[in-house]
């Protein structure tokens, strides 16, 4: 499922990313990668994701996260 549907307060682990290469090597960069594992902390219906990996927060848009695929952990 895309990591764009994950409800709140959800622990997921990132199975694939579904994006070209920028937006490949800008989530690397901010260490989402593959079998990473991720807590969704707000997740509304309209507006930016912020999840919760390692000791960090990200804000990623809608676009982005729809790209992302999660497994419930």
């Amino acid at each position: 499922m895309p990591l764009s549907m994950v409800a709140a307060g959800k622990t997921v682990k990132v199975v694939a990313i579904d994006a070209g290469h920028s937006l490949n090597a800008r989530l690397a960069s901010m260490g989402l990668l593959p079998h990473s594992i991720l807590r969704v902390i707000r997740n509304e219906s309209a507006g930016q994701l912020i999840v919760a990996i390692k000791n960090s927060k990200i804000v990623l848009g809608r676009g982005a996260s729809a790209k992302i695929i999660v497994a419930e952990t």
